[in-house]
């Protein structure tokens, strides 16, 4: 399958680049900056440490022969000029972006019914089974106790709070409708490099507190999740998708 990677030379597109080129099972076609880059015209692997010698190119239509794009420049650059090119092309797009509104989404809805689109504010696979873990938690608390919500990410993160916390808020209001999500308060904490962390607890009125934690430690495990999810996407029909769906078929379900 050949990839189109969008937002190659940022933190997380470089990474998604380097996994691609360690397997064999999926092939970088095109290495995409946003419109103006710095380093349009330049070989890829003098802006990141790997052994390609694709050109960087700052256009997505130049993308004619790849099977799905996988973009993770942001909200703004996707909505001001991606999504229009996206609409044109009708291939395949993972978005591993955040901090898209309301009216975003239903743009990103509206292009679905032409292609297939995944969206998630966090692509590892792990956090599903800690989402899963905590709905299951949630169902039996009453309405005493008080969630919190805690995320830490490095200091360039420009949302908050962040996709994955947002995510959380909503597995637990859906897991137990007598919580609302202003009722689920999320602190968000900004600082050096951090990866990701997200801590949950639950604190009740009966001198008990119960906390959940997952964390990372390098974006590898994220870039590993847009891999698997561009290669199982490709093969779906158009349709707005997202972690629960490309979990589903893992736990056989």
């Amino acid at each position: 399958m050949n990839i189109a990677v969008v937002g190659c030379t940022g933190k997380l597109g470089s990474v998604i680049v380097k996994k691609i080129l360690t397997r064999k099972d999926v092939t970088l076609k095109y290495a995409i900056a946003r419109r103006g880059n710095q380093y349009t015209g330049k070989k890829i692997s003098d802006i990141i440490n790997c052994n390609c010698e694709l050109t960087v190119t700052d256009n997505i239509s130049d993308a004619l022969d790849c099977d799905l794009f996988i973009d993770c420049t942001n909200a703004s650059v996707f909505m001001e000029s991606s999504i229009v090119k996206y609409t044109a092309m009708k291939k395949p797009v993972v978005i591993a972006t955040t901090a898209f509104l309301n009216e975003d989404i239903e743009r990103i809805k509206e292009l679905s019914k032409l292609t297939p689109i995944f969206m998630s504010g966090n692509f590892s696979i792990q956090l599903h089974y800690f989402l899963e873990t905590l709905k299951f938690a949630v169902k039996n608390i009453c309405n005493e106790t008080d969630i919190q919500i805690i995320e830490y990410h490095h200091n360039q993160k420009k949302d908050a709070p962040s996709g994955t916390a947002l995510m959380i808020r909503e597995a637990l209001v859906n897991a137990n409708t007598s919580f609302t999500p202003e009722m689920i308060n999320i602190c968000s904490v900004r600082g050096g490099n951090i990866f990701g962390q997200h801590e949950v607890i639950f604190a009740s009125c009966n001198d008990e507190v119960t906390s959940y934690k997952h964390r990372v430690f390098s974006r590898e495990s994220f870039a590993d999740g847009a891999i698997e999810v561009a290669i199982w996407l490709v093969t779906q029909k158009a349709g707005f998708y997202g972690m629960k769906n490309f979990c589903k078929q893992l736990d056989g379900k």
